[in-house]
């Protein structure tokens, strides 16, 4: 089983819709896939529930939502109340089930919180891999660094895990001039770390985000959906 975390310190850069679609198109293509949305907000498990599909999973899989098939969710905690700020993750029992999952999924994606609190680097730990979403602003750069060396350090500490796969530039919009001068930054300064995949600015994702679905299932043939297809293919297929 292959374990790819969603982190980053700074919200609203796409990572929570990057996790849906790269968990469901990597689903599409015949792989088994589990994600599990650890973010007390509960945003992947809220954007994915106008999905229906897929079957019932035996074993630890029967503790998932079946979202579509070949794809199951652990919704969030906070999914049905809203968590105290003092509540705490069960680490234990929450690696107990992704080592339950591992001979019954091929593709495990986790989704954290836009911080590096306990839930976040509970995500972290589970993982083999990270990916690293960043909007193509100046503001959302901002750390970006800081967090790249983090990694590097967790990566250190926790052998076989927390590896950085590659940075994301999503949200990028080349009718605003300053989108193309950050990502030839980006090019520049990450050379060996920045994906060739481009997420692009586009309404299709807040519309498919509406219904509770993801853009293959809404907007199949929409710029975004082609974008999300072109990172399954760089990152699970490559």
């Amino acid at each position: 089983m292959r374990s790819i975390v969603l982190a980053n310190q700074k919200g609203g850069v796409g990572k929570t819709t990057t996790a849906i679609h790269l968990a469901h198109g990597a689903s599409l293509t015949g792989r088994r896939v589990a994600l599990i949305d650890l973010d007390p907000q509960g945003n992947a498990t809220v954007a994915l529930q106008g999905m229906q599909g897929g079957e019932a999973g035996e074993g630890a899989l029967e503790w998932l939502t079946p979202i579509a098939e070949r794809f199951w969710l652990l919704a969030s905690p906070g999914n049905q109340s809203t968590l105290s700020n003092r509540a705490r993750i069960d680490a234990d029992r929450l690696q107990g089930l992704v080592d339950e999952l591992r001979p019954l999924v091929d593709l495990l994606i986790v989704d954290c919180p836009p911080r590096l609190d306990e839930w976040g680097w509970a995500g972290i730990r589970l993982c083999e891999e990270v990916l690293v979403p960043v909007q193509a602003e100046f503001f959302a750069m901002h750390g970006l660094s800081q967090m790249i060396a983090t990694l590097e350090s967790a990566a250190a500490s926790l052998p076989g895990k927390a590896k950085l796969r590659g940075v994301l530039p999503t949200m990028v919009d080349f009718s605003e001039p300053v989108a193309q001068e950050i990502l030839d930054d980006l090019r520049r300064n990450l050379p060996d770390t920045l994906l060739s995949t481009v997420i692009f600015r586009d309404s299709s994702l807040i519309e498919a985000a509406s219904f509770g679905q993801t853009v293959f299932v809404h907007s199949p043939w929409s710029v975004s959906a082609l974008c999300y297809a072109e990172l399954v293919k760089e990152v699970i297929d490559g």
